[in-house]
């Protein structure tokens, strides 16, 4: 009995021996994990200054205790293959791409031990590859080799420097390849091991830790990772490096126009070097693309097409930032700020804002400048403008879910004055955020109480393209002004290179009881109608119909008191012709016969009081007026809602007409 129980166990070690030496196989053993992370490496470059200006300390125990204390960011991974020699995926450098973070790229041993990176001996963004040299000895490093040999269902490991703790291995399986999405020029292998943000570049390993692909991505939708299968990194050449994207794209007005970036040059080449060279490359095919498309729809965009006419003849106008574009039923139209907030700074003091989804940037706003600044003083001071809307704003960075709120930026790291085609100069300036590696942009016109701006912030690497694309659009923005009559005064004693063109010559001489001015095509003397110098002018900025390169002034507004509903205007009005709507074609019948209510008549409605006039019908003022050919009109009038007396009324809507140069 006792030999038959010998001779079974004996019988289940045989058959259980050869099970666990496969079992054994298929997983690493911690002798070969010590040894392959041994030639791991993060890719890091070293932190930045944190430039930025916070309400209150910046809260670093937040953050984790590694991160905090670590000189380097953790960019991704990286593994040796050679003396002196890397691997990793192109996207981890972004070397098409400007980046604070650029000048310092290195790799890191598990013991801190740092190699600067020097040349570039491959490199591909499209199939996401570089191959690297370094500064330094890395002789006692475990230099990879390459497994040729791969199929579905193998076991394999992805090693990296997830989320950027320190380089770990996770097991999974080969479960598939698929096509590169593009071209379909070679087959992506799909794997089942877990991969985090820091992966990227690291090796996807077999079982005799031979590497068969470089890490590159994972799936939005489901538990699968991808990898660079390692044949197409061999085989590809170490001539030249490549570079492509072909999902850029110009859009205005509804057209689109698609296009591709395509560069390559010699290698190797230091990677300092590469890096501005494919820079260069890049923004040059950015500007090619905007005169490819200015050219291919140039009468299908703004001021082309056909109908902008109508628009033009019935322009809208606002005293915030707005933009000129086509909806979906080919209308043009002022397009506004959406829901325009109010932050009222002091006393006299206020910011609005609001954001319109037709700007490049993401809010426009206008804000006063302070009482004790001048108007030029605070125009040029960027930073304080700046500051003031972060400030109020309550701008912030969220750190461990942590709100932590930035009052400045400090000053600018660059300025520019630029004029458009309307002879508007436009303020712009740059701060980097070294934090983040991400930027701030403003493009700011003056206007006569501070500054009406659209901030933009974007990554480093599209700042300058956000430049170039805002000058493109400039011509669509616009701005009317509404100030009191003081900071009038101020505006148009601007140096002549602020001042917009149509608004140069303007001029504001304020007495008791008395106020003379010029501003753009009008101009008169108004006596006893109680404006002040706190009184408010606005003034509405047109496109010229006649000279599509020419900005005007359409109307003027006064209003007296603030605390008073009053106000005296002069409007400028176009004959619409075939584009005219009914309302708008009863409108200018009425108007250019001199018809109710527009021929000075009283209409006397209890507490609002109006009174029009086609000042064509005025011989006192033939400056004005273009009656004989009834394709411009000017149309004064006066509206008050309060208590005056009719006769007081007559008389002020009287005085103000006959003031009327």
């Amino acid at each position: 009995m006792a030999k038959a129980f010998t001779l079974i166990t004996n019988l289940i070690l045989i058959v259980l021996i050869p099970f666990s030496a496969l079992a054994e196989k298929e997983e690493f053993s911690s002798t070969q994990i010590k040894k392959y992370k041994n030639g791991i490496f993060e890719v890091v470059t070293l932190k930045l200054k944190d430039n930025v200006v916070y309400k209150e300390d910046f809260p670093h125990d937040l953050i984790p205790f590694h991160i905090r204390n670590d000189k380097q960011h953790s960019l991704g991974t990286s593994f040796l293959i050679k003396d002196n020699t890397f691997v990793s995926a192109a996207h981890v450098f972004n070397i098409g791409e400007y980046s604070l973070l650029s000048d310092n790229y290195a790799v890191r041993d598990n013991k801190g031990n740092v190699f600067k990176i020097i040349n570039v001996e491959k490199y591909s963004n499209y199939r996401d590859l570089i191959q690297f040299t370094v500064e330094g000895d890395t002789s006692k490093y475990h230099k990879f080799t390459f497994g040729r040999n791969y199929e579905e269902g193998d076991v394999v490991y992805a090693a990296g420097n997830a989320l950027g703790e320190g380089v770990i291995f996770r097991k999974g399986s080969l479960t598939s390849f698929t096509y590169e999405p593009i071209d379909g020029k070679w087959k992506d292998i799909r794997y089942s091991a877990a991969a985090s943000p820091g992966n990227s570049g690291g090796p996807l390993l077999n079982l005799n830790g031979e590497v068969v692909g470089i890490v590159t991505k994972k799936s939005s939708s489901e538990n699968l990772n991808y990898a660079l299968p390692i044949s197409e990194f061999i085989n590809f050449t170490d001539e030249s490096a490549e570079f492509f994207n072909n999902q850029m794209a110009e859009v205005e007005a509804t057209q689109r126009l698609r296009y591709s970036w395509r560069f390559e040059t010699v290698l190797p080449k230091n990677i300092m070097d590469l890096r501005a060279e494919a820079e260069k490359s890049f923004y040059q095919r950015f500007y090619k693309a905007r005169k490819e498309f200015v050219i291919k729809f140039e009468n299908d965009i703004f001021p082309n097409q056909k109908n902008v006419n109508k628009y033009l003849k019935n322009q809208a106008n606002n005293n915030v930032l707005s933009t000129i574009d086509i909806n979906g039923n080919g209308e043009w139209l002022l397009f506004n700020s959406e829901d325009i907030r109010k932050i009222t700074i002091s006393k006299n003091r206020t910011l609005y804002y609001g954001e319109n989804n037709k700007f490049i940037g993401n809010y426009q706003f206008t804000l006063d400048k302070p009482e004790d600044k001048s108007l030029l003083a605070f125009i040029k001071d960027k930073k304080l403008i700046l500051d003031t809307f972060l400030t109020s704003m309550q701008w912030k960075r969220t750190v461990a879910q942590t709100p932590v709120y930035i009052t400045s930026y400090g000053r600018p790291n660059y300025e520019e004055q630029y004029q458009d085609k309307y002879g508007r100069v436009w303020q712009m300036a740059t701060w980097n955020d070294q934090y983040s590696d991400r930027a701030v942009m403003i493009y700011c016109l003056p206007t006569p109480s501070g500054i009406a701006c659209d901030l933009i912030e974007t990554s480093t690497s599209w700042l300058e393209v956000q430049k170039e694309g805002y000058k493109d659009n400039l011509h669509r923005i616009m701005l009317s002004y509404s100030a009191k009559l003081k900071e009038w005064q101020e505006f148009v004693s601007l140096p002549q290179d602020m001042i917009p063109k149509y608004l140069q010559g303007s001029k504001f001489t304020i007495s008791e009881n008395n106020v003379e001015f010029t501003v753009g095509e009008f101009s008169g003397s108004l006596v006893d109608l109680k404006l002040t110098a706190d009184s408010n002018l606005y003034v509405a900025t047109e496109i010229e119909p006649s000279n599509i390169e020419e900005l005007t002034v359409g109307s003027i507004n006064f209003t007296p008191n603030s605390n008073e509903d009053g106000v005296f205007y002069v409007s400028k009005y176009f004959n619409q012709g075939d584009n005219a709507s009914d309302s708008y074609n009863d409108f200018w019948q009425k108007f250019t016969s001199l018809k109710s209510p527009y021929n000075f008549e009283v209409i006397n409605e209890g507490k609002l009081i109006t009174k029009y006039m086609n000042l064509g019908a005025n011989s006192k003022i033939p400056k004005v007026a273009d009656a004989k050919s009834k394709k411009i009109g000017y149309l004064a009038g006066c509206k008050l809602e309060s208590d005056v007396k009719l006769e007081v009324f007559n008389r002020s809507c009287n005085t103000f007409i006959n003031g009327l140069h």
